[in-house]
């Protein structure tokens, strides 16, 4: 098995122009910008960087999420459970179908790893 050394600092460089999220609930609207890369020997596994601007917004993944957040002030705001303050440093694991409403006041930077847990049964 080769070890493969994940460059986080020059992955957020090549990153392109943010995007909108979907849905924005107000102003300022948050901008996403992602990249990812789908795991070699786990179907529906993805791993990857993503940076996100002020604004609140409704999350739309529905896979389990581990992240590492390495930058940024927000909240996720979950639909059945008690808001979750995130930091930079901060390590979250989202269960599959964790919809909620994201908070972020400071520009935050996270790698991810998404695990679709439908495409390995």
């Amino acid at each position: 098995m080769a070890a493969i050394k994940f460059m986080a600092r020059q992955a957020f460089d090549a990153l392109g122009e943010g995007k909108p999220v979907p849905e924005p609930l107000g102003v300022p609207v948050s901008h996403v910008r992602s990249m990812s890369q789908p795991s070699s020997s786990a179907a529906g596994t993805r791993c990857g960087v993503w940076e996100c601007t002020p604004g609140r917004w409704r999350r739309q993944i529905t896979q389990a999420e581990f992240c590492h957040f390495l930058e940024g002030d927000c909240t996720f705001e979950p639909e059945d459970g008690e808001p979750v303050v995130i930091n930079g440093g901060d390590v979250i694991y989202f269960p599959e179908n964790s919809l909620g409403v994201w908070d972020v006041r400071e520009t935050c930077r996270k790698i991810f790893i998404l695990f679709d847990e439908s495409a390995t049964a």
